[in-house]
């Protein structure tokens, strides 16, 4: 009899793991924060569950311990890994998950330590892990730099990063957040278009020896340059997996791992961004493209042999569409040269961030958020003039 398999999922994430697992015959029960989830409008799940807003971890907890004895339970966010993280002393007796070793989750996902601690593994941006004033980050980075949270316990910038390109933006930033520091990193950015960028999903066994991976070059992201990928394409990079096979094993690296790169042009070396212990949000890109690094997982955990010669598939084009096209119009790409870019891809395979014609119903609520958000700011918009 199989494991009762349990997704806690995170928007497409979560979604992009129960369509994996459904294409293996697996139709996992899903777990959310949010009833307006996408993989809530999904038609695969076996079972849904919404947390409440209210003691979720507790409730969350509660809901684990009352699974099936061994359950197989796969997180999909940074604030899943974390709970399981902390929580792994207890629940490892009764669910099965993985995890790298309680401490390397913990160190990858504050990202003061993970810099550390990357930095003698491979190269990276050159990083200040502990804030203290502007005169020491302009001696010691060049500008531009990103400051980033630490993890996403602490996120006191109102966004994902900041940017500072210049003296007075930097000396600004010291005065507002001088009492915040220590929630923050700092970091010179790799000069660089959205396409010199790549991610490698990969997958470890319990020796840390890399099992599969995907790799595939980020075009442009949402936000423009800083965000999220919204169009990619599938490549084959040997030098970044390379680079991600060495960082598992010098780790001890066990599960799966999205590891991010930018090409660094003034010394043709890629540079290490970030890893993040748990399957990425593109991961059903990686299983259209051969690699189900979701399966993976439950492979590993049910003692099944794991195909390590597994070949993915190139030039595969990935599309968010509603975030790539207004990112580009945010970045000043007129109608026309959006559009031609797309056309210079039409006749390669697509996949899509939420839409499968096996699976409609996430697309078309995703598609009447989205009109709604740009009736509603169209509306703002008219108020205002």
């Amino acid at each position: 009899m199989s494991a009762t398999t349990v997704v806690l999922s995170a928007g497409p994430n979560g979604l992009g793991v129960t369509r994996s697992l459904y294409l293996k015959g697996i139709r996992p029960t899903v777990i959310s924060r949010q009833s307006d989830d996408v993989v809530n409008y999904s038609r695969l799940p076996a079972r849904k569950i919404v947390l409440p807003e209210k003691n979720t971890e507790s409730a969350l907890l509660q809901t684990l311990l009352a699974l099936p004895q061994a359950a197989i339970v796969i997180p999909t966010s940074d604030w899943f890994v974390s709970f399981l993280a902390e929580n792994s002393e207890r629940l490892s007796q009764h669910i099965r998950f993985l995890l790298p070793s309680p401490d390397i989750a913990r160190m990858l996902i504050d990202k003061a330590a993970e810099t550390e601690t990357v930095s003698a593994i491979l190269p990276l941006p050159k990083t200040i892990q502990k804030l203290t004033d502007s005169t020491a980050l302009m001696d010691n980075l060049r500008l531009p730099v990103i400051i980033k949270p630490r993890s996403h316990q602490h996120m006191v910038l109102g966004s994902k990063n900041r940017i500072l390109g210049n003296v007075q933006e930097v000396t600004d930033f010291f005065v507002q957040y001088q009492t915040q520091l220590e929630h923050l990193i700092a970091q010179e950015v790799v000069p660089g278009d959205d396409d010199c960028q790549w991610v490698c999903n990969c997958f470890f066994d319990y020796n840390s020896d890399l099992v599969q991976a995907f790799s595939f070059n980020r075009l442009r992201l949402s936000p423009s340059h800083y965000g999220v990928t919204s169009y990619a394409i599938s490549q084959y990079n040997e030098e970044v997996i390379t680079l991600s096979k060495k960082l598992g094993k010098a780790l001890g690296y066990v599960g799966p791992a999205m590891v991010e790169f930018k090409f660094d042009n003034r010394d043709n070396c890629y540079k290490y961004i970030e890893l993040n212990p748990r399957l990425g949000m593109c991961n059903y890109f990686d299983t259209r493209c051969g690699i189900n690094n979701a399966h993976a997982y439950w492979q590993l955990l049910n003692d099944e042999v794991l195909d390590y010669n597994v070949q993915m598939k190139n030039d595969v084009i990935f599309v968010s569409l509603y975030e790539d096209f207004f990112s580009r119009r945010k970045d000043g790409e007129s109608i026309s040269q959006i559009f031609s870019a797309y056309l210079n891809d039409f006749f390669k395979p697509h996949v899509f961030i939420y839409h499968t014609w096996w699976d409609p119903a996430p697309s078309a609520r995703m598609l009447l958020r989205q009109l709604t958000s740009l009736l509603k700011a169209l509306l703002r918009k008219a108020r205002v003039i």
